[in-house]
């Protein structure tokens, strides 16, 4: 069973839009003292006015309220959310280990790294998730395969994977390859050749799985050390947050995803 994979992960994700309102209100109010509480009078008589660091700090904190506004309850709920990759389960598309051993794979790596990506959250608002995709979604309970290990109720983790299947498509790894409709896949994005799944796959893995309405089949393109479909079931188109596109960090891995 794959037991390294922690999915994605969203930047600032414990910024609820409550935690922001109350942030945005606390600059405001701080905004607001700076402009007001620290009126002096140039020269006697002369009306009280705030000297040029307090209004300076005061449009910064402005700045960032607005920023903040726009990120948080604009571009982040409706259109790009950033994420990064936690663990080996995408590699080598998407990476995401620390240097050492990692003692579920004993694999070693020699350097850490994280990729941090951009998810478009809009374009499955007017088209449909294609072969091929790389998406974001929020996986059922079933998938919480570490909830037992550590004595916990199962919770909805944040996953990434590519589609394999849609609906109408009927899949089947076996032989060390997927088939998708009878047609054996070409996968050059894949780490290594696929070990036949453990026992814990319960899904196209013994006989062909055909895909019902608002169904889809995904893998990690780490075939070796993926919790997907194979291990979990297929996944409701509902639960799609979005297309991963961008790779924007680290600076040597920036580019667009495939």
């Amino acid at each position: 069973m794959p037991t390294t994979d922690t999915g994605a992960s969203e930047i600032l994700a414990n910024l609820s839009i409550g935690t922001v309102v109350m942030i945005a209100l606390a600059l405001t109010a701080l905004r607001l003292l700076l402009l007001y509480a620290n009126k002096t009078s140039p020269r006697p008589g002369a009306p009280p006015e705030t000297p040029g660091w307090a209004r300076g700090l005061a449009e910064i904190l402005e700045s960032l309220v607005i920023a903040g506004i726009l990120v948080f309850l604009i571009i982040r709920p409706f259109f790009v959310q950033a994420f990064y990759i936690p663990s080996e389960s995408m590699e080598n598309t998407l990476m995401g280990h620390e240097a050492g051993t990692n003692p579920a794979t004993g694999e070693t790596h020699t350097d850490t790294v994280h990729d941090h990506i951009f998810v478009n959250k809009l374009v499955y608002r007017y088209s449909e998730p294609q072969h091929g995709d790389i998406i974001v979604f929020r996986a059922p309970k079933s998938a919480d395969m570490e909830a037992e290990r550590f004595g916990r109720p199962p919770v909805e983790n944040v996953l990434i994977k590519r589609l394999i299947g849609l609906p109408g498509d009927t899949i089947e790894v076996k032989d060390g390859a997927v088939y998708r409709n009878g047609q054996r896949l070409d996968e050059p994005y894949i780490k290594e050749p696929m070990n036949a799944p453990s026992e814990n796959a319960k899904f196209a893995v013994h006989e062909p799985l055909k895909l019902g309405p608002g169904q889809l089949f995904v893998m990690g393109d780490n075939r070796n050390d993926s919790n997907d479909s194979r291990y979990w079931g297929t996944l409701d188109r509902s639960r799609v947050i979005g297309k991963a596109q961008i790779i924007f960090w680290p600076l040597n891995r920036i580019r667009m995803l495939h």
